[in-house]
């Protein structure tokens, strides 16, 4: 019996559709290689096992894998190439992820712009009283992971601390800056009195704080907007910072409500720009 015709490279690229130039590219990349070339002509040919080798990589290309990745994974057998292929799916569920969150902070930009929404963020100075709280302080993955610091601070009950009545919730940024990643933070929650440090639950006074307040209505998708409020409203009056922000929780993502019904308050530490250093929230 006669061996197989080898396919041109132009069969081969209807049969497999993928284009001509992108079979020479994964040829010289390792991707998928002919059969044979021609010494002379330098012409690629095909044969008949390769196409599902083809149809293999143009699903994968399709998957999104780039060359490199292609190169590796064209060369494994079913099972392995099943768990490649179940990484790529948790990469792409994870770009998916954060994709729609660039999507409804674009239909929400839109949106403002649209209405000409112009209105800015009341601003006040006002005094955060003092008060003893029970906190736990540490570095974080992101801002996003601010629920673990409030988990471990569930340890205050083991020292028989109790919250106040009128508690404030708080979390306070003690980076310099906005940081991308690995925040310094701290929850704070105010107690009815005095008790000895658990863990790394710790019992704190926090002196009386003289900040400017902004109130976020809603979702943090408007931090940008009280911040902005914030800044300007600081410079405007002609004070300093003087401490790290924090943010107090008057309706927070733990009461269960839908994030429209979530109000924070944003505090930043000012003090006029002839006085000295002023008393900071959290600090230390």
């Amino acid at each position: 019996m006669a061996p197989d015709r080898l396919l041109t490279i132009g069969e081969f690229s209807r049969l497999t559709r993928i284009s001509i130039r992108m079979l020479r590219h994964y040829d010289e990349h390792g991707v998928l290689a002919p059969s044979q070339v021609d010494e002379w002509s330098g012409y690629r040919y095909y044969s008949r096992e390769l196409l599902a080798v083809a149809g293999r990589v143009r699903e994968l290309r399709d998957l999104g894998l780039g060359v490199d990745e292609l190169a590796h994974a064209a060369r494994l057998d079913g099972p392995t190439l099943a768990e490649v292929v179940r990484r790529h799916r948790e990469r792409l569920v994870s770009e998916a992820s954060a994709a729609a969150v660039r999507l409804h902070t674009a239909d929400r930009l839109i949106a403002r712009l649209e209405e000409h929404d112009m209105s800015t963020v009341p601003v006040t100075r006002t005094t955060i009283p003092a008060r003893t709280v029970a906190s736990v302080r540490g570095t974080i993955p992101t801002y996003a992971d601010e629920r673990l610091l409030w988990e471990r601070l569930a340890g205050m009950q083991e020292a028989g601390a109790q919250p106040a009545p009128d508690a404030l919730s708080v979390a306070v940024f003690h980076d310099d800056g906005y940081v991308d990643e690995n925040p310094d933070v701290e929850v704070q929650l105010t107690v009815t009195a005095p008790f000895a440090d658990t863990g790394d639950v710790r019992c704190r006074e926090v002196p009386a704080t003289d900040v400017a307040l902004a109130t976020l209505h809603g979702s943090y998708d408007g931090i940008s907007e009280v911040m902005t409020a914030l800044g300007s409203w600081i410079a405007e009056q002609g004070l300093r910072i003087c401490g790290p922000m924090f943010d107090v929780y008057r309706v927070s993502p733990a009461s269960g409500l839908p994030p429209e019904q979530w109000v924070t308050d944003v505090c930043v530490p000012v003090a006029d720009s002839g006085t000295a250093t002023g008393t900071t929230v959290g600090a230390g």
